[in-house]
């Protein structure tokens, strides 16, 4: 080795000893390594596409139809037939598409549906076996292969049912690169080809836009079309951009973004149209007629415009729009939860209705409205008496005490029942952000307390007077004020029995009061604090947790 040579490897030397040094396998990012950043979207989606096919391998949609399935060589037949000597025949499909039974011969199958092969069968089997007692039962899928290349990790041939889809063939070969195009999939099939739009698959659940495959198929997915899309901005659950198909409209980019928001203004949806470069044209669309359907698949809406390539939507926010303005409705509605509300728009029956009505075993009387912006009211008099002790207070304030600890703060005085009957009732407020809306469950009975001899639950009958139920309740003690028996109001009215100014309902109380020197008051809070515990407020309570 020459002097130059060995001077120059010695240099080379010294240069990796630094770089080693300096940047050490720890500090050197990963993808420099293994091509992790290139292919770290794509490696990931593999692994989950792969984890997927084998973890859905063998296992159906749903069951098979027959009018439906194609059989095929290699599928499994079971023939049964009842007569006076019965006989059943597991029989496959031969390569040529034909089946043998005994005494009967070759029974061509060749391209027939299971309901159709069924019928062939029947037809040959009963001339011979002298019965239409005739069965026949698909037991075992034929497998098969299809081919399927470009945008996959593994282009390549895999092992497939009669019951797979498109998308699960491509999930066997690895899964979709990030550059594959969803929207334009071809399936070739003797010399046809069928379009495969899994988009429409994933997003309107369009079952013909991914079709079950055949022996022979060939699946080709090309790379997206950056070009030619559409997108739908603003006020949509999921604003994208989506690659162009041929018979594209408004109602399939809105499905494609999920739907509408609450907050989407319906009255003027903007679709912006690229004619060519200096041509450039914006129509304004009304869809609120679309707000009445709960979903959009084969709704036949008016102003359904069909769409062109490089077509945008955007949809705006309602005015005056606030997105923390929200209410809760729980209890015997349809769809209780949290709703969005226009402040100043938006009454009781509204969110109601929004909320699917009320169920059949709804209690609508009983109904509450808590505004909590009610519950925080400041009372200093509450406030000086709770911080005064029990013994050092005067009756009044023991009175004042006893009565505003048992109310429901917050709660606004409501009709429901007149309400959902007249919604343009001045009963029907608007709703205001944190309100809270409580529908109780329908009761079947009215509770008697206090002074009679077997207190307790009572089924309702509308005949029976306050009497009939304390009666039923065992009768008065012998220590039973009868004269000051009060009736306690589902939302906590107190009423005097002996009035009969009122009608008693399921939910309500009857409250029996001791012989003493007490007065009506004294009762009235006894029966506020009975109410209280009795009334079912226990939702109400948890849905303005939810909304704090």
């Amino acid at each position: 080795m020459t002097r130059k040579a060995m001077i120059n490897k010695g240099i080379l030397l010294i240069v990796l000893y630094f770089l080693l040094n300096h940047f050490s396998f720890g500090q050197i990012p990963n993808y420099f390594i293994t091509g992790a950043k290139k292919t770290g979207y794509d490696t990931l989606a593999k692994q989950t596409s792969q984890k997927l096919a084998l973890e859905s391998a063998g296992i159906f949609e749903k069951e098979i139809d027959p009018a439906k399935y194609i059989l095929g060589p290699d599928d499994q037949l079971m023939v049964s037939i009842i007569s006076a000597n019965p006989q059943e025949f597991e029989v496959p499909i031969s390569p040529d598409g034909r089946i043998l039974i005994p005494q009967v011969g070759a029974i061509d199958l060749k391209n027939k549906t299971l309901a159709e092969a069924e019928d062939h069968i029947k037809e040959k089997v009963s001339k011979v076996y002298k019965t239409n007692e005739v069965y026949v039962v698909l037991k075992k899928l034929r497998k098969f292969k299809v081919a399927i290349s470009g945008e996959v990790f593994s282009s390549t041939i895999v092992p497939a049912t009669a019951v797979d889809r498109v998308s699960e063939i491509a999930e066997k070969a690895g899964g979709f690169k990030h550059t594959a195009s969803l929207r334009h999939i071809k399936l070739l099939r003797d010399n046809k080809i069928i379009n495969v739009d899994l988009i429409k698959y994933y997003f309107l659940g369009d079952k013909e836009a991914n079709p079950t495959v055949l022996g022979g198929d060939q699946i080709v997915v090309p790379v997206s079309d950056d070009v030619n899309k559409i997108e739908i901005e603003g006020e949509i659950n999921s604003p994208g951009e989506f690659e162009y198909c041929e018979g594209d409209s408004l109602s399939t980019l809105i499905m494609f973004g999920l739907g509408f928001m609450e907050s989407s203004f319906l009255d003027s949806v903007e679709l912006v149209s690229f004619v060519d470069l200096t041509n450039i044209t914006s129509t304004i669309i009304n869809l609120t007629e679309w707000k009445k359907y709960p979903s959009l698949i084969g709704q036949n809406l008016p102003n359904n415009i069909p769409l062109k390539t490089g077509d945008r939507v955007y949809i705006k926010k309602i005015p005056d729009w606030h997105y923390d303005s929200k209410v809760v409705i729980e209890g015997q509605v349809t769809y209780p939860g949290t709703y969005a509300i226009q402040e100043g728009k938006t009454r009781v029956t509204d969110i109601i209705t929004k909320a699917g009505g009320l169920t059949q075993k709804a209690y609508i009387e009983g109904a509450v409205l808590i505004r909590t912006t009610f519950q925080n009211v400041e009372d200093r008099v509450m406030e000086r008496i709770a911080n005064t002790s029990p013994k050092d207070r005067t009756k009044f304030e023991e009175r004042y005490f006893q009565a505003r600890i048992n109310e429901r703060r917050g709660e606004i005085a409501i009709d429901f029942k007149k309400i959902m009957k007249d919604p343009n009732s001045y009963e029907n407020i608007y709703l205001k952000k944190k309100d809270s809306i409580y529908i109780p469950t329908k009761k079947e009975f009215v509770n008697i307390q206090g002074q009679v001899k077997s207190p307790g639950m009572v089924f309702y009958n509308p005949n029976y007077t306050y009497l009939d139920y304390i009666n039923l309740a065992g009768g008065f003690n012998y220590r039973a004020d009868a004269n000051q028996t009060i009736i306690v109001k589902e939302k906590g009215e107190q009423l005097l029995a002996k009035n009969l100014d009122y009608q008693i309902l399921p939910g309500d109380n009857i409250l029996v009061p001791p012989e003493s020197d007490v007065t009506f008051f004294d009762i009235f809070s006894t029966g506020l604090t009975i109410a209280t515990q009795l009334v079912t407020i226990a939702g109400v309570i948890l849905t303005v947790v939810r909304l704090q």
